[in-house]
């Protein structure tokens, strides 16, 4: 009893990174959280080879795992294909304790997939598996969002793995543009210049990101 008392008195962050942060990454992401927030900081391992259906399911069994729900609120920061996951988890079973969410996304660096399969063909299921089919589909946007102040982090740069794809800064606003890439209106929006290659170790973003999570708002440009 007195366990879930003290859980009740704190607040928690989890962490969702898309796939393509390596150890590396996610290591920063976890001692930098830990050494700049407030909040009991959570970097679950979900095994995203056999999809987003999957991954959520995981996501799941890690909350219940770690008693998320009995956390007085349980922030998350999502990386693309966390993002996604996190959507497909919460609109199975919501999260009672929803704090603050901070969606990563790119409308350059999420046409990645789909091109990778056009030139590749399979070779690169080998290496991501069913996940990289949901990310090239169309149908990740059409997961409600849930019951959360939430904001978007949008990459403005391109990543050397878009650019070995064909893909330019001009590419930016287009995609933007693309119905694939949908965002809700109205929500705080901050545009880095950042590529997707930059994001998971930018202390400045990292701060930005933070800095949300805490008051609902970015930083002013």
């Amino acid at each position: 009893m007195a366990g879930e008392t003290a859980l009740a008195t704190e607040q928690a962050l989890v962490i969702l990174p898309g796939i393509t942060a390596d150890r590396a990454a996610r290591r920063y992401l976890l001692d930098f959280y830990r050494r700049r927030s407030p909040y009991h900081v959570f970097l679950p391992s979900l095994c995203q080879y056999f999809g987003i259906g999957f991954a959520a399911r995981q996501l799941h069994r890690y909350l219940d795992s770690r008693q998320l729900s009995r956390y007085q609120r349980c922030h998350f920061i999502c990386y693309i294909s966390g993002g996604f996951i996190l959507r497909r988890a919460l609109a199975q079973r919501a999260l009672p304790n929803l704090g603050r969410v901070v969606y990563v996304r790119s409308p350059v660096q999420e046409r990645v997939p789909e091109l990778s399969l056009r030139r590749y063909g399979p070779l690169p299921l080998l290496k991501f598996g069913k996940v990289l089919l949901d990310l090239a589909g169309d149908r990740n946007d059409r997961w409600p969002e849930p019951a959360a102040d939430f904001g978007y982090v949008i990459e403005g740069g391109v990543s050397a793995q878009a650019a070995q794809l064909g893909l330019v800064a001009a590419d930016f606003e287009r995609r933007r543009s693309d119905p694939r890439f949908a965002l809700a209106a109205g929500r705080p929006t901050l545009t880095t210049p950042l590529s997707h290659d930059q994001v998971y170790s930018d202390d400045t973003l990292l701060g930005q990101m933070l800095q949300f999570i805490e008051s609902g708002r970015f930083p002013p440009a």
